[in-house]
């Protein structure tokens, strides 16, 4: 499998380093071997645990024909759906952990890797280091889906376990910041925009009708204060921020706010940084699926499984 690579900030490099250290492991499972061909970002880096091909320019990478496997991991939206769009359409195939993209401009993509007959696949975008969308599509596959509901945001549950603790939002929300959980813009992550869009790539694979953001209900946390808290804590109950989503007879709900979580559901003790999503399948019940959703190893763990999956997976395309 020959690998072009775009963005190599936090997790891009994460990427690179468990490519490297663990490339014999990695090719004896794939059954074949694994060349990063190129890799692309604004700068030139040198890393100590190897040397590779540099490009500054991304259309390098997506139109080099000897690259099968394109890796977007630049965020936002304009110049990854551009290269994301140029990968499909020469016939590569995808890997991104680029939640906005995918909810924002998933049904062109997919449309567009369904008829060049290449696969997407992007268990980094939801929930880090967690092994969310493989178990969900594959693993729960007997099931039908009847809820998904999760805490998707570590940012947000951070900032709750500290006003838990008495401090106001601002108070919270600087600490976060200060120790590298808040961006210094935390719109997406305290307004639930970043959940809403790891939450309807959940309902995605479970019922494979993609919503458009817009059209959900979107509350964030910002308006969460002690008192609201401890009034939830003096009724045995938690405030976390929670996609969640379920089909009905109406079709299918999305939705994002906060919520009282009670103490005997699997949810409340979920604090700190880490996610959780909850699913409940009609044979299996109710599976809780946890653990860290950000970081360097964790989200580049998730990346580079994906690269098993273009190898031994259909296309979660529906």
């Amino acid at each position: 499998m020959k690998i072009g690579i775009i963005g190599i900030g936090t997790v891009g490099e994460g990427v690179l380093k468990i490519l490297s250290k663990q490339q014999s492991k990695l090719e004896q499972t794939l059954g074949e071997k694994i060349e990063i061909k190129k890799i692309c970002d604004l700068k030139e880096r040198e890393f100590s645990f190897g040397n590779f091909s540099f490009t500054s320019d991304y259309r390098e990478v997506v139109n080099d024909p000897s690259i099968d496997t394109v890796v977007e991991l630049i965020g936002g939206i304009d110049i990854a759906y551009d290269l994301a769009l140029k990968s499909l359409e020469n016939g590569k195939n995808l890997i991104t952990a680029n939640k906005y993209l995918l909810a924002e401009k998933g049904s062109e993509l997919f449309k567009k890797a369904e008829e060049k007959n290449v696969k997407i696949f992007f268990e980094a975008a939801v929930g880090g280091g967690i092994p969310i969308l493989s178990p969900l599509k594959e693993g729960l596959f007997p099931n039908e889906i009847i809820s998904i509901k999760g805490i998707l945001n570590g940012t947000c549950n951070y900032i709750l376990s500290r006003i838990q603790e008495g401090k106001s939002f601002r108070e919270a929300l600087e600490d976060a910041q200060e120790k590298g959980f808040a961006e210094s813009d935390p719109t997406f992550d305290i307004e639930g925009i970043d959940t809403s869009h790891k939450i309807i790539l959940l309902a995605f694979l479970a019922w494979g009708e993609l919503k458009n953001p817009k059209e959900i209900s979107i509350e964030g946390i910002s308006s969460i204060t002690p008192e609201k808290i401890q009034k939830a804590e003096k009724n045995g109950k938690k405030i976390k921020l929670l996609g969640e989503a379920f089909k009905g007879d109406k079709g299918i709900t999305v939705r994002v706010s906060p919520v009282e979580v009670n103490s005997d559901t699997l949810l409340y003790n979920v604090d700190e940084v880490y996610n959780a999503v909850e699913v409940e399948g009609s044979y299996t019940g109710k599976t809780l699926f946890y653990g860290k959703g950000a970081g360097m190893d964790a989200t580049a763990s998730a990346v580079v499984s994906d690269i098993f999956k273009i190898k031994t997976s259909s296309a979660w395309i529906l």
